[in-house]
């Protein structure tokens, strides 16, 4: 294979290319869809531009009539061995599901005590992106959850079987299964309505807001469905768990802002209050187990440097990097995003080597995320492209193959 083959590798813009060939749209017609140039989508198709926001993504994707999967070639990912783990339970994932629990799985429940920890755990193991070892404890843990709520009908089992569903939900969309996900946070929405717990409440909407910042044409149904139900709930928002799946929604929120080309900042300036509540209210009673832990003022940050990368602002990224230290991220998979984010900028800014270095730090700290990260494959598809050779045949060439973005 040639060295111009080799740094060829596979991007995005070569699916844009090839569904809209298929289509039989030109460039032209594709470029007024998506409201820019002839010439920014060639360099799309090309490589020479890397489609490296959310909001440009979701454009060509709707412009073509296919989804963001079609186009990020999700079902590559599940051929990579390193995620195996997750993608071979998946099946059985959609059958507990369909079935509500209802399977030929002969094992006892774990009790309600035990499901609760176990739950933790996942938790832990799903915020720091170790997918190949959370797979398998899912269709167990959704199993006996569905039991517990169908065999004693009380409110503690419909909490925990709300986090569960949450969870699971959560791993699936990250994971790129949106369809999926979407049932399992509508499950979690059972739970809530079940409870009417706060907690429970805000943490189902957060997750459909993310599933739907997915799918092409759902940006204002996501915004809404963060906001209708912050709104509805603010009033009551007072436990620890509460206002951390509160804070979660107007985040959540001004992602979307961001991607539709909003203004994110009353969201987040409203998530960075009621991140500094948490401290006044460590002893409040929580009766609700939903959680999200990851919610304080460093996720705050860190959310506000991705929302300026969502809106190209690489200087106000690399202004706001410093004033968060990696240490105070609460899990692996917030401390590598807060380096893509920085190789991202890095990146938009022509300092190639600096971006590098970053999105090296990113796949240390979560392998599994990070490899399988859209933005972060464009970046460094791109970078072997336009990068200098003697960074393209380092390290940069070794992240290359790990990524997939150029042939082993």
């Amino acid at each position: 294979m040639s060295e111009s083959q080799q740094r060829e590798g596979r991007y995005v813009g070569q699916r844009v290319r090839m569904i809209r060939k298929r289509r039989g749209i030109s460039q032209q017609v594709l470029a007024d869809r998506i409201g820019k140039s002839r010439g920014a989508v060639a360099k799309y198709e090309s490589g020479e531009r890397p489609v490296d926001s959310r909001r440009t993504l979701l454009d060509l994707a709707q412009a073509l009539g296919v989804t963001m999967n079609d186009l990020t070639g999700h079902e590559e990912e599940k051929l990579d061995p390193a995620s195996a783990g997750f993608h071979s339970v998946v099946p059985d994932i959609e059958t507990v599901l369909w079935s509500q629990g209802n399977t030929t799985d002969t094992r006892p429940p774990r009790s309600v005590d035990g499901l609760l920890e176990m739950t933790r755990e996942a938790t832990r193991i799903r915020d720091n992106c170790d997918y190949a070892t959370l797979g398998p404890m899912l269709v167990p843990m959704l199993t006996d959850a569905y039991r517990h709520v169908r065999q004693t009908d009380d409110e503690r089992a419909w909490d925990v079987f709300g986090t569960v569903a949450y969870g699971v939900a959560s791993a699936l969309r990250a994971r790129g299964y949106h369809a999926l996900a979407w049932t399992a946070s509508q499950e979690a929405q059972r739970a809530a309505d079940r409870t009417g717990q706060i907690a429970q409440i805000a943490a189902a909407a957060f997750s459909r807001g993310q599933i739907m910042l997915s799918r092409p044409g759902a940006l204002p149904a996501a915004l809404a469905t963060t906001m209708d139900t912050a709104e509805r709930i603010c009033a009551d928002v007072r436990t620890i768990g509460e206002i951390e799946t509160y804070g979660m929604l107007h985040l959540q929120a001004s992602m979307v802002a961001a991607t539709m080309g909003k203004d994110p900042a009353p969201h987040l300036a409203e998530a960075a209050d009621h991140a500094s509540r948490l401290a006044d209210v460590k002893t409040a009673p929580n009766r609700s187990v939903a959680r999200n832990e990851s919610f304080g003022p460093a996720n705050v940050t860190l959310w506000q440097m991705s929302a300026a990368m969502e809106s190209r602002e690489p200087g106000r990224v690399l202004a706001l990097a410093p004033t968060l230290s990696v240490d105070e991220l609460p899990n692996e998979g917030r401390r590598a995003q807060y380096f893509v984010e920085i190789g991202r900028a890095q990146a938009m800014q022509a300092n190639y080597r600096d971006s590098l270095y970053a999105l090296l730090r990113a796949e240390h700290t979560a392998p599994q995320h990070v490899r399988n990260m859209v933005t972060v494959q464009e970046l460094v598809g791109h970078m072997m492209r336009t990068a200098r050779r003697e960074l393209t045949t380092g390290e940069l060439g070794r992240l290359a193959h790990r990524v997939g973005v150029v042939p082993s």
